[in-house]
């Protein structure tokens, strides 16, 4: 299948999303004050056990201030990507939440490895959160994988916060033209976002808007119509995503992902595009 060549095609088993958490003083004791989950957190590690150990592991992470999560682990030897989306809930600086998570099986971008499994052979999981926050400065999560096969594992790993959340977000600067590939991706003004592959047809219609006035974070949706061939799944297909703009690194990029559907499966539709 060609389509967004340089965008991510992650498909795996379908999986609920829920949100944990919660609870209060109790007695007149006074409420903790929470900790906000918001940011965008990045973490680097070395694999300790199984097939990969040893391998560097570098991950990326985009929660808003409501606490949906997006993410992406990619580990930097072999190509492997995980990504994923869930929700955390924070009481006081105590962090608890879901994620539901997918190794690429498609990918028109040549750095990512799309014959990648968890060590059973499945593709797809969901973890389980706990954890503490220190607002804006880091994240200290243990979190449980248990795949689709039903295998379970668990590690712990500390996050950095990035100053690029705190970045004053402004559709004027997402908007333009971006690179994919042999196509264009244009977001205008007003956060429409449109695209066509000549190749197969599709038809992608979309819309970004801020989450919070304050933060680098943007709510988007994805429509597809009009795909031809083995892209055809996607026709009718609408889904939720976040993304954020990384002006740190030359040239600047628009990195996001997508959640959608396609013959009951998750897919998350993903780049990291420059315009």
């Amino acid at each position: 299948m060609k389509f967004l060549p340089r965008t991510i095609l992650v498909l795996s088993l379908a999986v609920d999303l829920c949100a944990c958490g919660g609870g209060g003083g109790y007695g007149g004791s006074p409420s903790p004050t929470n900790q906000s989950p918001g940011g965008i957190w990045t973490v680097q590690y070395v694999q300790g056990s199984g097939p990969t150990a040893g391998d560097t592991m570098d991950g990326k992470a985009l929660v808003t201030e409501t606490g949906d999560v997006y993410f992406t682990v990619v580990n930097t030897v072999n190509g492997c990507t995980e990504r994923g989306f869930g929700n955390v809930t924070v009481n006081g600086s105590a962090l608890s939440g879901s994620l539901s998570n997918t190794m690429v099986t498609w990918s028109g971008n040549p750095g990512v490895n799309t014959s990648c499994t968890y060590p059973d052979g499945s593709t797809s999981g969901t973890t389980t959160l706990s954890g503490t926050v220190a607002q804006r400065t880091s994240l200290t999560v243990t979190d449980t994988l248990t795949t689709s096969a039903g295998t379970s594992g668990t590690a712990t790993h500390t996050w950095s916060y990035s100053s690029l959340y705190s970045e004053m977000p402004s559709l004027a600067t997402i908007a333009g033209n971006y690179t994919d590939g042999s196509n264009t991706l244009t977001v205008n003004s007003n956060g429409a976002i449109f695209e066509q592959d000549p190749t197969t047809g599709c038809v992608l219609n979309g819309q970004a808007s801020i989450v919070n006035s304050s933060y680098n974070a943007y709510a988007l949706s994805f429509s597809y119509a009009s795909c031809t061939g083995t892209a055809a799944v996607l026709n009718g297909q609408t889904g939720p995503g976040f993304g954020y703009y990384d002006d740190s690194v030359s040239p600047n990029q628009f990195v996001y992902g997508v959640d959608v559907t396609v013959n009951g499966q998750t897919a998350v539709i993903a780049g990291a595009l420059v315009k």
